[in-house]
């Protein structure tokens, strides 16, 4: 078991972090306080075991945004035993008031810019299913050509045919003429 004090700088007022301190130290079954200072730094005591401690310095360390810890400061020694658990050490009502306040506007700020980061996502797929469509318009305009020549290629294979049968009608007559008149000299019909 080991007693931590580590100072955190950075943006850590206004944003939260006190909240997530709390979370993360909770999860990891470790007791003691956060608090914001005066100097805009946030300080945080804690005991519990020393790999659980450093593991609440990792996931603090790469806190969501808006929080942004810049700077960690550290020093280990023996545990009192003096905390039952994990608390947050709150100002006066007005001091808590206008910290909920920086946090919300810190949150929408956030959201803004993810939704600003969403929209421009969205432009670029709107942009490249516009060239998708005008692909598919050319390719739709090639297919029409393509059935325009198929509908000509048919009309003349239609025209050959109707122009071959009456060839090959007129040449069957002939022919029945022919053998009638062969017929008749030989006088077989």
């Amino acid at each position: 078991m080991r007693r931590a004090e580590i100072i955190f700088d950075g943006e850590v007022q206004g944003v939260g972090f006190r909240y997530y301190v709390r979370r993360v130290a909770r999860r990891l079954k470790l007791v003691g306080y956060v608090e914001n200072l005066a100097d805009g730094r946030v300080k945080v005591v804690c005991e519990g075991e020393e790999q659980r401690i450093e593991e609440m310095i990792r996931q603090l360390r790469s806190a969501p945004p808006p929080i942004k810890v810049e700077h960690i400061e550290t020093s280990y020694s023996k545990p009192t035993g003096e905390f039952k658990v994990f608390q947050i050490i709150t100002g006066d009502l007005a001091q808590e008031m206008v910290e909920g306040f920086s946090t919300g506007a810190a949150y929408f700020e956030v959201m803004f810019q993810k939704q600003d980061q969403m929209l421009s996502k969205q432009d670029q797929l709107l942009a490249k299913q516009d060239q998708m469509l005008a692909k598919q318009d050319q390719m739709l305009s090639k297919q029409d050509e393509m059935l325009a020549k198929q509908d000509e290629t048919l009309g003349e294979i239609r025209g050959l045919r109707q122009d071959l049968r009456s060839l090959l009608d007129e040449r069957l007559a002939r022919i029945e003429r022919d053998i009638a008149e062969i017929k008749a000299r030989l006088g077989l019909s």
